[in-house]
């Protein structure tokens, strides 16, 4: 008995000498692992958080900016939160919607190349298809206020989506007066406004558009119906 005692503490001592810091590396190694992970969930959280503050002070910045564009404390807040989202939270959605608004904000004050940078920017992010078309029509909108006309064609071109095809038709329009090319414009202006006619749809500065080519928009179901009912009294 004390034999097979002896035999089953030596079976033991080799196991452990080949097994037992493998054993204990495993163990370590998955707790390890499960501490990463968790540590990593957390911080996740902590950054959209923080991240979502900092985007709800930009909105506020925003507001008053666009209350009183001479408010220059409120425009150089702007300016910082949304730098700092890009800067240190470029992974969320946040982040682009900041740079989206300093675009907007750029535009109109006139910083044509500000806002294609903070344009190209959200592109580099690489978002969700949809923001991606969206994001490629206004930079075709800023491109085409710069001159740079061929990068305005180049950002069309990649914009393959029947539910933006009015907005594109319209910048094509837009595209075409730029080259003096009125035979051209009134066409894709056309083309915009019957798509949007398709949908029951009304753009008023397309409208302007079309008259400044000559042309007027399509009538519109509801203006069908208003007619048909002043006709019968």
């Amino acid at each position: 008995m004390a034999y097979n005692e002896d035999e089953a503490v030596e079976s033991l001592k080799t196991w452990w000498q080949r097994y037992g810091m493998s054993l204990l590396l495993g163990v370590a190694v998955a707790g390890a692992g499960v501490a990463g992970w968790r540590w990593w969930q957390a911080e996740q959280i902590n950054s959209a958080t923080v991240a979502q503050t900092l985007q709800q002070q930009m909105n506020t910045a925003a507001q008053r900016s666009l209350a009183n564009p001479d408010d220059k404390a409120a425009n150089t807040d702007l300016q910082r939160l949304a730098r700092q989202l890009m800067d240190e939270h470029a992974s969320t959605p946040y982040a682009v919607d900041a740079a989206l608004m300093l675009a907007r904000h750029a535009v109109e004050t006139s910083q044509l190349a500000q806002a294609e940078k903070h344009l190209r920017w959200v592109l580099e992010q690489k978002p969700d298809a949809e923001t991606v078309l969206l994001v490629r029509t206004r930079l075709a909108r800023v491109l085409i206020a710069k001159g740079d006309l061929k990068a305005a064609e180049e950002q069309l071109q990649a914009v393959d989506s029947p539910a933006l095809l009015p907005l594109v038709a319209e910048i094509r329009g837009d595209l075409a007066l730029q080259k003096n090319d009125r035979a051209a414009a009134a066409k894709a202006y056309a083309e915009a406004d019957r798509a949007l006619a398709a949908r029951n749809e009304q753009r008023p500065v397309l409208e302007l558009k079309l008259a400044d080519v000559g042309l007027t928009p399509v009538p519109r179901k509801a203006a069908e119906a208003a007619v048909s009912q002043e006709t019968a009294q």
